[in-house]
């Protein structure tokens, strides 16, 4: 992948607790290379702090050094309270953690794609499975190739190489959404994104379409 192509970052459906080093910080971002935190207590610029924070039951622990911070003021006028946030870049992670923070992000970005595909059908995301009327008869694959997306209308099902085939009939703003997660994605995740693409093509009459864990 270009290394100047955008890191994936996804916003948590709720702030997470932790810390760093002792101050206590709410996680409110997270990609593979960097976190957005909200805390009380200013850091020095470009320093690095050591932060711990749970997911599911399970610890992320990095060392991160401080890219930027900003003021926030919430409340009224008289009793306005000073919170920071600030971007932080991952500089490591501990080893036995890092399954975690992808496994973070994928949920999220497996989230994302949900509520994408529910908005779009008109469904509630993640409720009551979503079922197929039947399967289509054309697919519509979308290849990367040299940084270009081609798109070519196919009875075949397959996924390939580099890109995903999904049902004709899904929407524009739907294949612009995979496209867009698609190009940003790490290898892992892109194999996730195939993999949903995959299903949602493989799914038969009566069978429930979600959910995918990775």
């Amino acid at each position: 992948m270009d290394e100047h192509r955008r890191v994936l970052r996804v916003s948590l459906l709720e702030p997470l607790a932790g810390k760093a080093g002792e101050e206590r910080v709410f996680v409110v971002d997270a990609s593979l290379r960097g976190l957005r935190i909200s805390h009380l207590t200013l850091f020095s610029p470009r320093a690095e702090i050591p932060i711990a924070f749970d997911w599911e039951g399970s610890e992320i622990d990095v060392v991160a050094a401080v890219r930027w911070t900003k003021l926030q003021r919430i409340g009224t006028a008289a009793y306005a309270k000073s919170v920071y946030q600030s971007g932080v870049e991952i500089t490591s992670i501990r080893e036995d953690t890092e399954g975690t923070l992808r496994g973070l992000v994928e949920h999220h970005v497996e989230r994302a794609l949900d509520e994408q595909k529910a908005n779009a059908r008109g469904v509630p995301p993640l409720g009551a499975q979503s079922v197929q009327s039947g399967e289509a008869s054309t697919y519509a694959r979308h290849e990367l190739v040299n940084g270009v997306w081609r798109k070519i209308v196919t009875t075949d099902r397959a996924q390939p190489l580099s890109g995903f085939t999904v049902s004709s009939e899904e929407t524009r703003d739907q294949v612009e959404m995979l496209r867009s997660a698609y190009e940003i994605a790490d290898v892992p995740m892109r194999q996730m994104i195939r993999k949903l693409a995959e299903m949602s093509v493989s799914v038969r009459e009566g069978i429930p379409m979600r959910k995918y864990t990775p």
